[in-house]
């Protein structure tokens, strides 16, 4: 079986390149694991060969520079508010569909999966007999905008939403959670056509000696402290003020032995995150609540087993990978009852699902965590078994399935 990948993201299809990427990269690598020929189809980056071989996995890139003034992590909902970037953006995929869609038509293939709409749907119509052999995996964390049902939405995604038009066209699709399924069934979708699969992890790879834990700890000046951590990009969706209030109640209560760390890119809402941490400043809380931005992938697998309590105050979450890294690194988490985050939080076994936006609740439950290290441990085991049903090895067989499934049809 041949299996080709689309991916028209702004990001390597490398591990800890972003999430969307990572699970490309995973699905290929096992799938290719189990003897499948396998290709993926992206962007080229400076110094990337235009082809090359990984882990069994053929790259093919294109050069496609229309984009190069929108930034990296600037999502496309909020690309397409400026004309001409909207314009930019439009001409850039439709530059890569091209040149994927030409590899297409030359190339015998069984199945491919697109994890990206917007090239997809350029695709799926210049070439519509592909679309008996396509998959569709909806990478969606902002379904409210993404399915143009916030009013927050640009006025484009609220006329046309282009995930839901290549799902309608696609022979399978996959989504994260069963809220978003049913958000897709209730706008006329067939519910059989749409399979729910979580992200995966590679779990081996959050195994961390202790000598890289203390030293993690003594660079981001965390010696002696209990670390709540929180991982993900600085924004309202995130839900961090919220983690900021339940921070600062805590510490009015006199818990001072305690750093809240907040990792991770203020570039997607910098206005929003310059707030927070101006008034974390403002309020003399810098010594207990920090904002590291950006940091290496590396850095970022070691703070997971060097924190004591993870915690994810989302708004809303596809998913959220940076969970399931916390269990693979045996720790307690607290998030939000939304999204796929039920998937990972059994409450009261590996941790505690709180209500969004409810930061006395949130702060409560930190608190208890810090007072009972017992519990901390005993919850952290549970989250390591958790961790096993995530593991690559375990997500990619449904997948492969779906394309067996396609290919016998």
């Amino acid at each position: 079986m041949k299996i080709v990948h689309v991916y028209d993201g702004h990001e390597r299809v490398f591990p800890g390149e972003g999430s969307t990427p990572s699970v490309v990269y995973y699905v290929a690598k096992y799938t290719a694991k189990k003897g499948y020929d396998v290709t993926v189809l992206e962007r080229r980056w400076k110094d990337l060969p235009y082809e090359e071989e990984i882990e069994g996995i053929k790259f093919i890139r294109y050069d496609v520079n229309v984009c190069s003034n929108i930034s990296n992590k600037e999502l496309p909902h909020d690309a397409i508010r400026n004309p001409l970037k909207l314009s930019k953006f439009i001409l850039d995929r439709f530059i890569l569909a091209l040149k994927a869609n030409k590899y297409l038509k030359e190339t015998d293939y069984d199945i491919i999966h697109f994890h990206l709409p917007f090239a997809a749907n350029i695709i799926v119509n210049l070439n519509k007999r592909l679309r008996e052999k396509a998959v569709y995996t909806a990478h969606i964390g902002e379904e409210k905008k993404r399915f143009g049902l916030d009013s927050s939405a640009p006025l484009l995604l609220r006329i046309f939403s282009p995930d839901l038009y290549l799902i309608k066209r696609v022979k399978k699709a996959t989504v994260l959670n069963e809220p978003i399924r049913d958000k897709i069934v209730s706008k006329g979708i067939d519910k059989n056509k749409i399979d729910v699969i979580p992200n995966g992890i590679e779990i081996k790879d959050y195994t961390i000696s202790k000598e890289k834990i203390y030293k993690i700890k003594e660079k981001y000046n965390l010696m002696e402290s209990i670390v709540v951590m929180f991982a993900g990009s600085i924004t309202p969706r995130k839900g961090v003020h919220c983690l900021v209030k339940a921070a600062e109640r805590i510490l009015k209560l006199g818990y001072n032995n305690v750093i809240f760390l907040c990792v991770g890119e203020i570039t997607p809402d910098k206005e929003f995150a310059m707030r927070l941490i101006n008034y974390v400043k403002k309020n003399n809380l810098e010594k207990n609540i920090k904002f590291t931005g950006f940091i290496p992938y590396d850095d970022l697998r070691a703070l997971y087993s060097a924190c004591d309590i993870f915690v994810l105050p989302s708004f809303e979450e596809g998913f959220g990978l940076v969970l399931t890294e916390a269990l693979a690194s045996g720790k307690p988490v607290i998030g939000t009852n939304v999204g796929g985050i039920p998937m990972q939080i059994i409450d009261g076994w590996n941790g505690f699902l709180v209500e969004p936006g409810n930061d006395k609740q949130l702060a409560e439950k930190i608190m208890y965590l810090m007072d009972n290290e017992e519990e901390r441990e005993r919850m952290g085991k549970n989250s390591k078994r958790l961790a096993e049903k995530f593991d690559w090895k375990n997500i990619s067989r449904r997948y492969i399935e779906i394309y067996e499934e396609i290919a016998r049809k």
